[in-house]
């Protein structure tokens, strides 16, 4: 908490940086969330769009061999399935095809993870069938390269991975464990 004072400066000072057109791109080191976000924010990257007044983001971990995006941020589990909806998928996925169209050059093949071991549930409701196929189904009619839900046990392992440019999943650890232990 005593450092509070000198992240936001720190922030501050990139902020205007990229205002002033120098760079567009911004480094956040380890950050104690939950002491400088004060519960006002799920993560970085909502203070950051709140900041530059963007209404819908994504958080993108870009590598030139494999990103990763989460559906969901900052998010305790038990809220995950709650707030994971087709608009919602259908926004990462807008967002990230247009950023790699527009920044990288060339349209993505994105990999979508199931919420459930193997896409699988034992419950009436599964999320895997009635809310993340119809969305990708929509997103697939309306052009976008994207394959799945893919089980999330599976999606990261060599040869499957290799045939994508992005994988989406539907929470942080997710995506982000196998990304950074890749």
């Amino acid at each position: 908490k005593n450092s509070n004072a000198y992240i936001k400066n720190c922030f501050e000072v990139g902020f205007d940086i990229i205002k002033s057109g120098i760079s567009n791109k911004l480094i956040n080191g380890p950050i104690n969330k939950s002491k400088f976000l004060n519960k006002k924010f799920l993560g970085i990257t909502e203070y950051i769009s709140k900041k530059f007044k963007v209404k819908k983001n994504a958080m993108l971990i870009y590598n030139k061999e494999l990103s990763v995006c989460p559906v969901t941020t900052h998010l305790p589990l038990k809220l995950v399935s709650k707030n994971v909806n087709q608009n919602l998928i259908k926004e990462k996925v807008v967002l990230i095809n247009k950023f790699y169209k527009e920044d990288i050059g060339f349209t993505p093949k994105i990999a979508v993870a199931g919420l459930n071991p193997h896409c699988e549930s034992v419950l009436m409701f599964n999320e895997d069938q009635k809310i993340i196929a119809p969305a990708i189904k929509s997103l697939k009619k309306a052009g976008y390269k994207i394959d799945g839900p893919f089980p999330a046990d599976t999606i990261f392992l060599k040869q499957n991975r290799k045939r994508y440019d992005v994988i989406l999943g539907m929470y942080h650890d997710q995506v982000l464990s196998p990304i950074k232990t890749l």
